[in-house]
């Protein structure tokens, strides 16, 4: 074998490693964690940076690489040839090439992916410099191949202007759900997480206090009379009628009524700041930023007649993301709903479906109501009467006791396969 011989011979074995370069390259610059990239690039690693931006441009990317692979490859499969008939003649020139095949096929393509693979960031941050250089170099040429390869998807009838979401809401809970059963997240942190997300869908009607539930104040009512309200109620706000409770005038503050010194005088009046009104169906999520803006802790909700349908606080809201928050003068907590037996419960008609769901795993809904009281109604189709009985998926509910037409208490029984 001549001197020439060997360095032809050499140049075939640069360009099988070139070949797994632009294999590797392609491999870890498409599959490496965009979000530690970011997350580098924030850091101050230029390499990370420039990774971002070659990944941004993913057709220029891949065109790039793809013609610098099939240049390399088809450069070794002529080397090849022309070494073999130099060398034996024609008649190895078939099996010469299926070795070359094979050869690029494990050393160009299967080892260099697999370890691409395995450490994408670390490769993609290695190479992506030569890459991007290989873009800016084969510009021209990628440009024509590429509206060539528009122009057939065109023929074809393909539209690739539409593009893909990057990711939506569900890939994320995915996410967040294979990093708990991983460890890395803890069960707090994903139930935080997805209540975000429930957050943003989530409507004032949904959360908000009834007003069968709400304790209001008398605009005329005297100085201790509004004491004691307060002292029975523990509350350090409340809202304040006039005429009847459709007509809600204002929000008084416990504070406030420390600073009243003739009290025989006291007006309330005087002292009730002007309420924050929004609609049943607004989106919470605007409804806060809302509140933030006017320095607003409670909002007045108004059915569409314009009168009281309830009430809503900062903590409520803030309570749909991290969990019930609690104080010294709450109740104790599950109170509204009491284990009376194995799959067996005493629960307040006021209770919402989807807290009852997430305690007991039961999956009960309603088109119309949020308490289970209102389910009761719903299905019945009228006011229910003491002792009567309904059945959903299985699941018996009895009504315990009424308040004049308003549920007080129901017992659930659950089926026993749950």
């Amino acid at each position: 074998m001549s001197s020439s011989d060997i360095v032809q011979f050499v140049v075939l074995i640069l360009l099988l490693l070139t070949s797994a370069f632009f294999s590797s390259s392609e491999t870890a610059l498409a599959t490496a964690n965009k979000i530690k990239l970011r997350s580098m690039a924030e850091h101050g690693n230029k390499s990370a940076a420039l990774a971002i931006k070659v990944t941004g441009e993913s057709d220029k990317m891949l065109s790039a690489i793809l013609i610098g692979n099939n240049v390399a490859n088809l450069t070794a499969s002529s080397l090849v040839t022309t070494l073999t008939i130099k060398v034996v003649g024609n008649r190895l020139v078939g099996i010469a090439t299926g070795i070359l095949t094979i050869a690029i096929l494990i050393f160009g393509e299967i080892i260099p992916k697999t370890l691409a693979v395995r450490n994408a960031e670390t490769t993609a941050l290695l190479f992506v410099k030569p890459i991007y250089l290989l873009m800016t170099v084969l510009t021209p040429v990628i440009f024509l191949v590429n509206k060539a390869a528009a122009l057939i998807f065109l023929l074809l009838g393909m539209d690739l202007s539409t593009k893909s979401e990057a990711m939506t809401e569900e890939e994320i809970r995915t996410i967040v759900d294979v990093g708990h059963e991983e460890g890395i997240i803890e069960n707090e942190e994903r139930k935080m997480i997805n209540n975000v997300f429930d957050f943003a869908a989530t409507v004032v009607r949904d959360i908000m206090i009834p007003r069968i539930d709400m304790t209001f104040i008398d605009v005329n009512l005297s100085y201790e009379k509004v004491i004691e309200i307060f002292k029975n109620d523990m509350f350090t706000r409340m809202p304040v009628y006039e005429e009847s409770t459709d007509n809600v005038i204002g929000i008084i503050n416990i504070k406030d009524l420390l600073l009243v010194e003739d009290k025989e005088k006291f007006q309330i009046k005087d002292y009730i700041r002007q309420p924050l009104y929004t609609y049943e169906y607004k989106k919470v999520a605007e409804l806060m930023a809302e509140m933030r803006k006017t320095f607003s802790n409670i909002v007045i909700v108004l059915d569409e007649y314009g009168v009281t349908a309830g009430m809503l606080t900062i903590e409520d809201m803030l309570e749909e993301i991290v969990g019930d928050i609690r104080d010294e003068y709450d109740e104790e907590e599950d109170e509204n709903l009491v284990k009376l037996g194995k799959g067996d419960y005493l629960i307040e008609g006021s209770m919402r479906i989807d807290d009852l769901n997430d305690k007991i795993g039961t999956q009960l809904t309603s088109q119309e109501y949020e308490s289970i009281g209102g389910l009761v109604m719903e299905i019945l189709g009228k006011v229910p009467k003491e002792k009567d009985v309904i059945e959903v998926e299985g699941i018996r509910i009895s009504v315990e006791k009424m308040d004049k037409a308003r549920i007080e208490t129901v017992r659930l029984t659950l089926p026993k396969k749950l």
